[in-house]
C-alpha cells in the first residue's frame, strides 16, 4: 500500500482524509505528487479531541457580505474557532448573489466556544461599536 505524503493535495483539502493506492500506483491521482510506500498516517493526527459539550454563545450577527468576510478573517487571524451560522443558507433562491447576505434569511450569527468569548469581543470591538451611520452590526 502507498500513499500521498503532499499536505496540501487536492483529495486531502476535499475529504480531509490522506489518500491511499494500490502498490502499482506511483503518482497521486489527486495532485501528481509521488507516492511513499505505507499505509497513510491518521490525518488527524496533532489536532485537539473535539469537545462534545461544547458551550457556543453568540459574539456577533451581520447582514453585510463584506463585514461577513472581515470578521471571518479577524477570528482566523487570532486563532478564535467560531460557527457562522446561516452562511450556508445566504445563497438560498440565488438572492444571496444579488445582495450579498439573504434579507428573507435571517442574518450570519458568529458563534464561539464561551471561553473564547471575551477574546473574540476584543478582535471584533470595531464591529461591535455603532460607527458613524453605518450599522456595522448588532450583538445579541
Amino acid at each position: 500500500m502507498k500513499h500521498c505524503p503532499n499536505p496540501s493535495c487536492g483529495g486531502r483539502e476535499k475529504f480531509g482524509i490522506i489518500s491511499e493506492f494500490t502498490d502499482e500506483a506511483t503518482v497521486c491521482s489527486d495532485c501528481g505528487g509521488v507516492l511513499v510506500d505505507g499505509p497513510a498516517p491518521d490525518a488527524h493526527d496533532g489536532l485537539p479531541e473535539p469537545e462534545p459539550d461544547l458551550q457556543l454563545v453568540p459574539v456577533l450577527s451581520v447582514t453585510s457580505e463584506s463585514d461577513l468576510l472581515i470578521i471571518e478573517s479577524l477570528l482566523a487571524d487570532a486563532g478564535i474557532p467560531y460557527l457562522a451560522r446561516g452562511q450556508q443558507i445566504q445563497d438560498l433562491f440565488g438572492i444571496g448573489r444579488l445582495v450579498g447576505v439573504n434579507p428573507i434569511t435571517e442574518p450570519v450569527e458568529f458563534l464561539v466556544a464561551a471561553g473564547d468569548h471575551d477574546a473574540a469581543r476584543s478582535v471584533l470591538a470595531d464591529f461591535l461599536q455603532p460607527s458613524g451611520e453605518e450599522d456595522q452590526g448588532s450583538v445579541p
